[in-house]
């Protein structure tokens, strides 16, 4: 039988099999909606760290992880959220030819409970194409103005007026890296490379401010300290590569040393911080949480955490040693029943801590969480 043959016998049976053939088989139409909002409720986000695309903002339902959706970005997008979670600012970079070529930056302002851009504000091409980190950005006090951290490598802050909708100016920040705001003001110090802190405060047009300098915090060689870093009332807490806490206070021009002590001392086993948003603060109980690794050395300091200490900054103590598998980063409720999300490559964990048994963690849910390594998670009520 030749291949014509072969080929109408198939068409002949699948007449005779189908009266009719496949056109009168009933088509119906799917009619896709889109709800207007998000389900009421607190929200957690997570910004995955995209450097060859477009990226995405997650949110999800702090209670169950249940996915709400998403925010979409440029690549390399840095998170901010309004106190009340109401606005998310991203700022990141929309590349042409992703390896070559012209780059966009812009400051997007979305509406969380609809998900959608409210406005966009063109950026200088400065911003820092670093991966998801909460201090490369922060804002005002009053919420006027948002600072984005720049590198050219040449450090520089740039000022958005997010009411006008204008870059007011550029900050010069040499040697110096990180936005860390101020509960009053115009202002935010950020770290320099000498062990010292600088602070900014803005003048009245916000294209310019007045800088001051810190004595020395820290000692760069010895005891280098992490960007990521808590709100604990009037001061910055910060930990160091070694698990020394050094909380400096901020509320005056210029930055002090509050207190500094170790979290680690009378600990075996060489434990030490690692991750990248590795401490978060529950206010009701002034207990800090900290990503830890075993046998820590030179450049262990990126390293997951494979258990989550609870601290209580005011008495100084180390409460509880919960394990875990390869954590980066951290974000914790400040409710009176603390409630700690984690995340990990492709997971969000949400995990309860007992203030009645010394902040122990129980892991009550997970969701897939796309990115390979998430480094950023903010809580919002």
């Amino acid at each position: 039988m030749t291949r014509i043959a072969r080929f109408w016998l198939s068409v002949l049976f699948v007449c005779t099999a189908y009266p009719g053939g496949a056109a009168e088989a009933t088509f119906e139409p799917q009619h896709l909606t889109v709800k207007p909002t998000i389900d009421p409720g607190a929200n957690v986000f997570t910004t995955p760290s995209t450097v060859n695309g477009a990226g995405t903002i997650q949110v999800f339902n702090a209670a169950d992880l249940r996915y709400k959706g998403s925010i979409s970005s440029g690549a390399m997008a840095q998170m901010l959220l309004s106190r009340d979670g109401k606005i998310a600012y991203t700022a990141s970079v929309y590349m042409k030819r992703v390896v070559y070529g012209e780059r966009e930056m812009v400051l997007q302002i979305d509406d969380v409970p609809t998900l959608s851009v409210i406005k966009e504000i063109p950026l200088p091409p400065k911003i820092a194409m670093a991966l998801s980190l909460e201090a490369m950005m922060g804002q005002s006090a009053d919420g006027r103005y948002v600072y984005i951290q720049n590198a050219t490598p040449a450090t520089s802050v740039t000022v958005v007026d997010v009411i006008s909708g204008n870059v007011t100016g550029e900050i010069p920040t040499p040697g110096c890296f990180g936005i860390y705001p101020s509960l009053e003001g115009d202002r935010f110090s950020t770290i320099c490379g000498d062990g010292t802190f600088a602070s900014f405060t803005l003048k009245a047009n916000g294209a310019s401010a007045d800088r001051t300098q810190s004595k020395k915090i820290f000692d760069v060689d010895k005891d280098p300290i992490f960007m990521s870093a808590a709100r604990a009332g009037a001061d910055w807490v910060f930990i160091s590569y070694h698990g020394n806490i050094y909380r400096v206070a901020d509320s005056a021009p210029t930055i002090k040393l509050s207190d500094t002590y170790s979290v680690t001392a009378g600990v075996d086993g060489g434990w030490a911080p690692g991750g990248a948003q590795l401490v978060a603060y529950n206010r009701a109980h002034g207990v800090l949480f900290v990503g830890m690794h075993p046998n820590a050395r030179e450049g262990s300091h990126k390293e997951a955490a494979t258990e989550i200490w609870a601290y209580d900054l005011t008495g100084k103590k180390l409460l509880y040693r919960s394990p875990v598998d390869g954590v980066t980063a951290l974000s914790a409720s400040d409710a009176p029943a603390p409630v700690l999300y984690a995340s990990k490559p492709r997971l969000l964990l949400r995990f309860e801590a007992d203030p009645e048994a010394k902040f122990v963690l129980k892991k009550t849910h997970e969701a897939y969480n796309p990115g390979p390594y998430n480094e950023e998670i903010i809580w919002r009520p």
